[in-house]
């Protein structure tokens, strides 16, 4: 279904779950902090580590601060440890194919909720971050998706005869709802099972749902006229 002409669109991307894995992004931070703690205290071992917490769960930090029996404040040296470690994470498609992907749009830009510093690193990591015109983290706006503003800085920055604008998201709870009532198109990849934040679509009215779901994100080349 070729529906996007990219020399009249500007392209606009979810970052977490939507260009990579936020489940790996956690295991990646998590053995950040496992091997801090290992390279700094004789006592414990990686593998000790490792067997003290279960990586899936929320509530892995509070797991490995009783281990070692740290206190409150250097649970938050951890915490800060995990958010600004330089992650170990792998794009969804390779630079190459992302940036082939979007070569010919007006623009292509990033919405992102999250830390400037920590969001930042995950690009550096992923070898993306030199393919955006404009990356928008809440942090740095103090402002979080549903809320419009960094949509509409995007549309008054590239607004022009006949330009279309996308965003591509993932979560339903807040992605999609304010770029289509914009009158944006609206595309959500489909979540896996790891995915850090899973809702089920039934959950929501039909304003929320993209106009399409696509199960993986090399399937965007299916809408782009080329």
């Amino acid at each position: 279904m070729k529906i996007i002409n990219p020399t009249k669109s500007i392209i606009v991307f979810d970052l977490d779950d939507t260009l990579y894995s936020e489940h790996e992004y956690k295991l990646s931070g998590i053995r950040s902090v496992i091997r801090l703690i290992s390279d700094l205290y004789s006592s414990w071992t990686i593998e000790e580590l490792e067997n003290a917490v279960k990586k899936d769960e929320h509530n892995w930090l509070d797991a490995l601060c009783r281990y070692c029996y740290f206190n409150d404040s250097e649970k938050n040296t951890l915490l800060w440890q995990y958010r600004l470690h330089q992650p170990n994470i792998h794009p969804y498609i390779s630079s190459h194919d992302f940036s082939e992907l979007i070569t010919d749009f007006i623009a292509t830009a990033l919405i992102t909720d999250g830390r400037s510093i920590t969001q930042r690193l995950k690009l550096q990591s992923l070898g993306i971050h030199n393919l955006f015109d404009d990356v928008l983290i809440s942090e740095a706006y103090r402002s979080e998706k549903p809320c419009a503003e960094r949509f509409e800085y995007i549309e008054n920055k590239y607004s022009r005869e006949n330009s279309k604008f996308i965003y591509i998201g993932d979560n339903i709870k807040k992605d999609f709802i304010t770029p289509k009532l914009m009158g944006w198109l609206t595309i959500g990849l489909e979540a896996s099972e790891n995915n850090i934040h899973i809702n089920d679509p039934n959950d929501f009215t039909s304003e929320y749902h993209p106009h399409f779901w696509i199960k993986s994100l090399d399937k965007l080349s299916d809408f782009i006229i080329k």
